[in-house]
């Protein structure tokens, strides 16, 4: 079973400490109805693309409890968060 507390960077959990984390709105697919080749995204999950039961009611959708790496300077959430 995964640490969800382990950095996927540095695969550390020693700097990792939890922090609500600021999400997408919506992801690329939902904004342009396709994915653009070339297109960078500034965050790398969206509401649309997390488990329903684990985001909050509106207007609060965007922060979700997640974890950070002070070394890293990552944010990240646990794979139970992101839809399958």
């Amino acid at each position: 079973m995964k640490n969800t507390d382990t950095c996927p960077k540095c695969c550390s959990n020693t700097h990792v400490r939890k922090k609500t984390v600021l999400i997408g709105r919506a992801s690329p697919k939902a904004l342009f109805l396709e994915e653009r080749a070339g297109y960078k995204r500034k965050d790398q999950l969206a509401v649309d693309e997390c488990n329903p039961e684990k985001i909050s009611d509106a207007p609060l959708q965007q922060f979700v409890e997640g974890y950070y790496c002070s070394v890293c300077d990552l944010g990240f959430v646990s794979d139970e968060i992101r839809a399958k």
